[in-house]
């Protein structure tokens, strides 16, 4: 006996260390639970949906204020009697402000003011300055008004998405595609608000020409025409009404009579990252130069996918008024509509699809669609039928690519919070600079400017891709992979194998064996034989 217990501690001992290497194979969030404490998705909402609901219409607001300057921008040049080129700077100044308000509300909320103080500071002054637009009517308050909007919308952006993550640690990833969804709907239902008030008059020929009393008198009725007063009032309506219901669940979240979920300290989340992943570079997994040069290539990817996403947005109410014949005075306003609500449509349907689907296949179907369609667009530019189908099927393969490209490169290497970093600024800048040169080549060259750079930013966007995964499928990390269908996420089951979703902060998943190590049961080990 004494024998059979020396040998058997050894082997006990063995199976230990390989159980807690098992565990440490995926980096361990402070929110996340054992597989076998593990709550549903569905479980969570359930005991958490108030505060989930409310930052959902939190980014719906946020999606409304993104989408309404594009239908209104004629409406807006006439109002403060500027052309077209100056609006174009309207727009890019709100976008730039827009990235100074998120980094600056994560800097502010790293450092001393309570991410709840930030957000009811954003929410508060969206739908207030969406009351002041119609009364600017010179360009340079106009300017003033929509930076401070712009703030505003960027803190939002930042600050829902953060209280999320803060919420659900690595179980965010289906809670993140519905609120991202709502600023699709906030999007789509923008331009719907507004296409009845508006009387889309350009009014740059009367702005460009020798100030005459004639011209002054056009524009005077096309600024009396047009009713977009009243759109801004109701969308301001919508964002307020949308505030008081934020301001009553953060009140009651802080007087702690609704749940708001399992909160993890900025410093202790930010500790375990960083330690998982010095943990993943300690065993070999990626070479310093594939993290460069995949981080590199996917933020050139997703600054292309944003900069075509709003250029497309902004500019699309304007191409379809200057190119299509017959068009009705609100079917601009329509199609814009129509682009965001296939995108929010997308993003919806991108969620299911993700839990079967690899990211290989899901980036290459969205580049295909989107090709097809902006090549579609520009043969048979001024076709009203062929633009609507084009539009439309831009916004739903344009809808998952960036979430999509970012699962993509966590597969050949490993995500920490600097990489994430880089990669959002690279979105931001490329949703920013891309409608200025959009909007100046229409100004200077013309509507069909709009549609070649659309096709020639996709065009990009295929040639990074497979370069990205060239180099990608060269990384360490991707080679010690099991090699899996270039379609689907899973094989068909096997016997002692399930489709469990490993925890993680993008969409990471993998396969588990139903039962872990450390619940197998030795047997006692007999003594060999001397015979």
């Amino acid at each position: 006996m004494e024998e059979t217990n020396e040998n058997k501690d050894p082997i006990s001992e063995k199976t230990e260390e390989e159980s807690e290497n098992k565990q440490l194979e995926y980096p361990v969030h402070p929110s996340d639970v054992l597989p076998e404490e593990r709550v549903s998705f569905w479980k969570l909402f359930k005991e958490n949906w108030l505060s989930i609901l409310t930052d959902c219409l939190t980014f719906g607001s946020f999606g409304m204020g993104v989408a309404f300057l594009g239908p209104t921008l004629f409406d807006l040049g006439c109002q403060t009697s500027s052309d077209l080129k100056d609006m174009n700077w309207v727009i890019f100044a709100q976008l730039i402000m827009t990235l100074v308000g998120s980094i600056s509300a994560g800097c502010l909320a790293k450092r001393a003011v309570p991410v709840y103080v930030l957000l009811l500071i954003g929410m508060v002054g969206l739908p207030l300055f969406m009351y002041l637009v119609p009364s600017c009517t010179v360009f340079a308050w106009l300017l003033v008004d929509l930076l401070l909007m712009g703030w505003c919308m960027g803190c939002i952006d930042c600050v829902a998405n953060l209280r999320m993550i803060m919420r659900f640690g690595t179980n965010v990833t289906p809670f993140l595609q519905a609120m991202h969804f709502f600023y699709g709907l906030g999007a789509f239902i923008s331009p719907m608000i507004a296409a009845p008030f508006l009387v889309n008059i350009d009014c740059t020929p009367l702005v460009d020409g020798v100030t005459s009393s004639s011209n002054s008198l056009r524009i005077s009725r096309a600024q009396h025409l047009s009713k977009s007063r009243t759109a801004f009032v109701i969308l301001g309506s919508i964002q307020l009404l949308i505030t008081f219901i934020v301001v009553t669940v953060v009140t009651l979240e802080k007087m702690n009579i609704i749940k708001t979920g399992a909160y993890v300290s900025q410093s202790t989340s930010q500790h375990s990252l960083k330690a998982a992943a010095l943990e993943k570079d300690e065993r070999g997994g990626v070479s310093m130069k594939h993290i460069i040069i995949v981080t590199i290539m996917t933020s050139i990817s997703l600054f292309i996918y944003d900069g075509i996403q709003s250029s497309f947005g902004d500019y699309i109410y304007s191409y379809a008024e200057k190119s299509i014949a017959n068009l009705r005075k609100e079917e601009g306003a329509f199609m814009n509509a129509c682009f965001w609500g296939c995108f929010a449509f997308g993003r919806l349907v991108a969620i299911p699809l993700a839990t079967r689907l690899t990211s290989l296949f899901m980036l290459s179907i969205n580049l295909g669609g989107v090709l097809g369609a902006s090549i579609l667009m520009l043969i048979f530019h001024t076709d009203k039928t062929v633009i609507y189908i084009g539009v439309c099927s831009l916004g739903l393969f344009l809808s998952s690519m960036t979430p999509t490209a970012i699962s993509l490169a966590e597969q050949f290497i490993n995500i920490n919070p600097s990489i994430t970093s880089c990669l959002v600024v690279c979105a931001a800048l490329g949703e920013t600079l891309c409608p200025i040169l959009v909007g100046n080549l229409f100004a200077l060259i013309g509507p069909p400017t709009f549609l070649t750079f659309c096709l020639s930013a996709t065009v990009l966007a295929v040639i990074f891709y497979v370069l990205l995964v060239l180099i990608g499928k060269r990384s360490i990390k991707y080679k010690e992979k099991p090699r899996t269908s270039f379609i689907f996420l899973y094989e068909r089951k096997k016997a002692g194998e399930s489709s469990l979703i490993m925890p993680s902060s993008l969409k990471y998943y993998s396969k588990m064996q139903e039962e872990p190590e450390e619940n197998l049961q030795l047997g006692p080990i007999k003594p060999m034989s001397t015979e």
